[in-house]
């Protein structure tokens, strides 16, 4: 990451308004004459070389739009350069914010937001539209604009959420039937592990769920790195909470500050201490992550015990009965159940053991109204509506009661073992 570099450099100033030289790649662009118009023309120019030598995969094209002089600007990019190059690239490109160009003072340098449009072929059902800011500054023949850093701390501590796992450091892209497998240099001995588990578990849940309403793309994007910066920000596009979660699942918006366009895609994040698992073990997590991503926006707004008891619910249905685990905890809080639990016993410390109760909950559900009685409960609770009038129109029980026979059924399957 570079910094700031003032410059003195009054004399270059009016060669920014001159034409570009014919030796650059494109047409020079001509000179607006008002304002910082010409200051964007150049940069947007800049731009456009470097996304178009990220998507045809031309490093001399994407340095030509760098300050080469910055040997450690150089050094990241070539990082971020190598890491898109193992990405399915189907859309990638930059818009300037033009209303956000901000002159540095004492040099002729220029902040500048910029918006990158990047989409995932086969994994996104649109590009997703990110901001960033980055530095400019005046080549030496005055004639271009080269940008000198893609970081700004300040700025990025007051817009999070925008960081993917290859915008911080160096990644191994590997891939199977139907999976985008995101690693690291200390997660990748663990590719085949995931890859299999992911692949094998979008047949699974498929199975069970059945079609999904809305477009929805043909493959998942998993996360298994062992940097977890960028989830710093994304708290309102989990599923999960990022602090304490083995897996999450990340809903990555087409625009972030227009939530009507919607999701491009919901892509799992596996924590590296999770890897080393039983296959069985990290299977049933990935099921059950692939599973919210899979529901993607539907029931959303439903209590949590619906949508992680139905997560969990899927998860487990392609494992025998014998091998279904259950939480010790859960039976011990069996005994004080008296209603359906609410956000606060899933952020409390017997969180676990929450968890099994809904999932004991779904399964009474699917036992006595048929598995696809979980998902009209989806729908018929999506965006808050209130259970205590819901339950008892579908299903004839009140949450109190349909708690306290969830719980029966989970002691009785479970109380000889």
């Amino acid at each position: 990451m570079s910094t700031v570099r003032a410059r003195s450099l009054a004399a270059v100033l009016p060669l920014l308004l001159l034409p570009l030289a014919a030796c650059t790649d494109d047409p020079p662009p001509p000179y607006a004459g008002s304002g910082y118009d010409d200051v964007a023309t150049l940069m947007q120019r800049t731009l456009d070389k470097r996304a178009r030598g990220l998507r045809t995969h031309d490093i001399a094209r994407f340095r030509r739009a760098l300050d080469r002089s910055d040997a450690g600007l150089v050094e990241e990019q070539q990082v971020y350069f190598d890491n898109l190059a193992q990405l399915p690239v189907g859309e990638l490109h930059y818009e300037l914010a033009t209303e956000t160009i901000t002159p540095v003072e004492g040099s002729e340098d220029y902040w500048v937001e910029v918006v990158l449009s990047l989409g995932l072929d086969g994994y996104d059902t649109a590009p997703s539209r990110t901001r960033d800011r980055f530095l400019f500054t005046p080549a030496r023949d005055g004639r271009r604009l080269l940008i000198t850093s893609t970081t700004d701390d300040t700025w990025e501590a007051a817009h999070p959420g925008n960081v993917q796992p290859w915008d911080v450091g160096p990644v191994r892209v590997e891939r199977s039937v139907g999976v985008l497998g995101i690693f690291d240099d200390t997660t990748v001995r663990r590719a085949g592990t995931v890859l299999d588990a992911a692949s094998s578990g979008r047949s699974d849940v498929r199975s069970t769920i059945g079609s999904t309403s809305g477009a929805t793309p043909s493959g998942v994007v998993v996360y298994a790195v062992g940097d977890p910066a960028f989830l710093h920000g994304l708290t309102d596009q989990t599923v999960g909470d990022p602090d304490r979660a083995d897996g999450l699942t990340i809903a990555v918006p087409v625009d972030r500050t227009d939530p009507r366009q919607g999701v491009a895609s919901y892509r799992v994040f596996l924590n590296p201490r999770v890897l080393d698992q039983p296959s069985g073990v990290l299977g049933r997590l990935v099921r059950h992550e692939l599973t919210h991503a899979t529901l993607g926006s539907r029931g959303r707004g439903a209590p949590l015990w619906l949508s992680e008891g139905v997560a969990e619910y899927v998860s487990v249905q392609p494992m025998t009965p014998a091998r279904r685990r259950l939480p010790a905890r859960a039976l011990d809080l069996a005994a004080t159940v008296t209603d359906l639990p609410g956000s606060a016993e899933f952020g409390g410390p017997d969180a676990e053991g929450w968890y099994a109760v809904s999932w004991w909950v779904c399964e009474y559900v699917a036992s006595v109204y048929g598995a696809p009685m979980l998902f009209v409960l989806l729908d018929r609770l999506a965006d808050g509506a209130d259970q205590a009038q819901v339950l008892p129109a579908v299903l004839g029980v009140g949450p109190a009661q349909l708690a306290q026979r969830g719980v029966g059924l989970m002691e009785r399957t479970y109380s000889g073992q």
